[in-house]
């Protein structure tokens, strides 16, 4: 059962806090610091039974200790996982350090502070969102490659589960079900490895690149306004299954085309030969990438390090036709301010499947004095399809 606890504060009877910072009577040589986080072993239970309980979240398990030791509820302050469902073991509710703060403050007003369980409340809010714990970019592997490349269903995904295991899989805990709720990444993958499936069951000729820059070119686009990270975020935005299986043009690659890049990123000898299981390759006898990143990525980013001239990036991208034999794309150039974008040439036309037209991207960004991250995008649009690269400028912290 999943059960949420609102932390408001009532008065006359009902149930009690225990005081976040005067537990005592602690077991053994249990530091201190340990019944702040309700750990095993930390609490009196003479003290928690009946009682709800405010807590830290040191690691999962706090309910559990928190229940089997008679206790009622617990409030648990975290700065993590505030957007996504938890299951616990009791009543319980999952609040930021500033109404944690509020709640301390309370218990410690009174001496019969008291609390009341309200049924819980739906609330609504913008969407769709990156979870706060989903990791950011920039890419730490390389400053020239946008990661996160796309965003996915990840929070409060129901699914079946196995009836072998409790809900939460903690000491005591008698909740079973066959169908649960769970978030994180590990949700989010497989929508888009199913994705990947879909889109190769209509396609089973299609190269990996090409289905990805189908993911990617037909994402829908999400709002910094509520996700303040933007693509470094959401990368490419928000997967969209069905315009996946007819993106109109893909970014293509080949396997040379990945050690090419590895070469424009500085790997050579011994660490090339285990990158691409082979000691034949020699970076020096290859044919350089061409343009800033050296590589046919459907997103385009540039790194801003110079505080005193203008960073210029050129992207050289080659596209091929999926769509109608006889297509028209047009390009459109949204470009943040402080930043020129020009595409050449700014047509392509096709006139057979799978031909292929190359042309450059050429991005110019002022000098920047602070850390930011600054949005564009390059659209190619025909009568029929929408391709869109997000184009992100960015300046690191030092």
């Amino acid at each position: 059962m999943l059960v949420t606890l609102e932390a408001r504060t009532a008065q006359g009877t009902g149930n009690l806090f225990v005081k976040k910072y005067a537990v005592k009577n602690l077991v053994g040589n249990v530091a201190k610091l340990y019944h702040r986080f309700c750990a095993d072993g930390s609490l009196d239970p003479n003290k928690v039974k009946g009682k709800l309980v405010l807590c830290e979240l040191g690691g999962w398990g706090a309910d559990s200790v928190v229940k089997g030791i008679g206790g009622e509820g617990i409030i648990l302050e975290s700065e993590q996982y505030l957007d996504a469902a938890q299951i616990f073991m009791a009543p319980a509710t999952m609040v930021n350090a500033t109404v944690s703060d509020a709640v301390n403050n309370y218990i410690h007003s009174t001496m019969s502070p008291s609390a009341v369980i309200h049924k819980s409340q739906e609330v609504r809010v913008p969407a769709p969102f990156v979870a706060s714990f989903s990791s950011r970019g920039p890419n730490p592997g390389s400053e020239r490659i946008l990661k996160p490349d796309v965003a996915a269903p990840g929070i409060d995904i129901l699914a079946s589960f196995t009836p072998l295991k409790s809900l939460t899989g903690l000491k005591g805990d008698t909740q079973y079900s066959r169908f649960s709720l769970m978030s994180g990444t590990s949700m989010a993958c497989p929508h888009v490895a199913g994705i990947a499936a879909y889109i190769k069951s209509f396609h089973p000729t299609w190269t990996a690149a090409a289905i990805k820059s189908a993911i990617l070119t037909t994402a829908k686009s999400m709002s910094s306004r509520v996700n303040n990270d933007a693509e470094f975020a959401y990368g490419a935005g928000q997967i969209n299954p069905d315009r996946a299986r007819n993106p109109g043009l893909v970014y293509d690659m080949d396997e040379m085309s990945y050690i090419q890049f590895l070469c424009h990123e500085g790997y050579d000898g011994s660490s090339l030969s285990v990158l691409v299981g082979s000691k034949s390759i020699n970076c020096s006898s290859l044919l350089p990438g061409l343009g800033y990143d050296a590589l046919n990525y459907p997103t385009m980013q540039l790194s801003v390090r110079n505080e005193q001239e203008p960073t210029t990036g050129v992207f050289r991208r080659t596209v091929t036709n999926v769509g109608p034999s006889a297509s028209i794309y047009n390009a459109t150039i949204k470009a943040p301010l402080g930043v020129e974008i020009a595409v050449k040439p700014n047509s392509l036309s096709f006139s057979r499947a799978s031909q292929k037209r190359s042309f450059k991207v050429v991005v110019k960004a002022k000098p920047m004095s602070r850390p930011q991250i600054l949005s564009g995008s390059l659209i190619w649009k025909s009568n029929r399809h929408i391709v869109r690269s997000p184009i992100v400028i960015f300046k690191a912290l030092d």
